[in-house]
This record gives structure tokens, sequence and C-alpha cells, in this order.
């Protein structure tokens, strides 16, 4: 009990089955889990991901909130597609203590630029550069790039 990091767990999901899942995952000791959610738009959703609907993704982050599980969602931006959606996730960190993790598949400066007011976060979050608004309850993260060649 004496090391933190060594007790979190963490999962990652697409979240379509969250909403029944995310209560015993916390009694089994999970305490984050990680959503990859690319849209909150639910046409775009439901056209990019086989047919399957955005509502038990959202069902499933109210879960795991409501189960005490920290909530992450991951984001793979791309121009022309659901770049239109950046202020959109930049949003829920004011209603919501999320962070969201924008995946390196988009230039992170041309997201930074429509979120001026960001102050990076001190710490260290792994992989992640974290940021947040002032008044914000969640947080904006940016995972840097593998270092594979």
């Amino acid at each position: 009990m004496e090391n933190k990091a060594a007790e979190e767990k963490r999962i990652v999901t697409d979240g379509q089955d969250l909403e029944q899942t995310a209560q015993k995952l916390r009694e089994d000791g999970v305490t984050d889990v990680t959503i990859v959610v690319n849209t909150l738009n639910y046409t775009r959703y439901e056209k990019t991901n086989e047919g399957k609907k955005l509502q038990p993704v959202i069902d499933g982050i109210n879960a795991a909130v409501g189960a005490g599980l920290n909530v992450r969602l991951e984001v793979a931006l791309e121009e022309g597609f659901n770049d239109d959606e950046i202020l959109d996730f930049l949003q829920l960190t004011f209603q919501h203590k999320y962070d969201i993790v924008f995946l390196p598949t988009m230039d992170f400066e041309a997201i930074k630029e429509k979120m001026p007011l960001l102050r990076k976060v001190d710490g260290d979050f792994g992989d992640v550069d974290m940021y947040k608004y002032a008044i914000a309850r969640g947080r904006i993260g940016f995972k840097k790039e593998s270092g594979a060649n």
C-alpha cells in the first residue's frame, strides 16, 4: 500500500459494454478506465464504428463515473473528419473530471491554437503531456509519439 502507482489498475475499452461492467470492474480492483472514442457525433460514430451506437458509450462513461472509476477518453483527431469537435472535447473538461487525451494523429500545435488558455500541468504522466484550463475539472493531454524508429 506504500506505492500508489502499484495499486492503479487500468483497462482500455471501446465503452460499448461498460455500463454493464463498470461496477464489477471496480469491485475487481480496476481504478482507471480508458475509453477510445474518436467522435461525440452520433451519426459520425455509427458510420465509423460498424453501425455501433454512441449512446452505450455515453452510458458506460456515466456508469464508470458512478462506480468511482477515473475516466480517460483517448481521441484520434483527423483533419476534415472530427477536428471540428476539439472544443466539444475540451468542454467536457469543464463539466467532468475526465482526462481527454489526444493521440498523435494531428499536429498538436494546431489543436493547442484552438485552446489558447491551456496551461501545462506539472507532474509525471508517463507518455502524456498534460494541460488544463484553470477553472476546468478535467485535463487535456497530448500523447507523445512512441520512440520507435
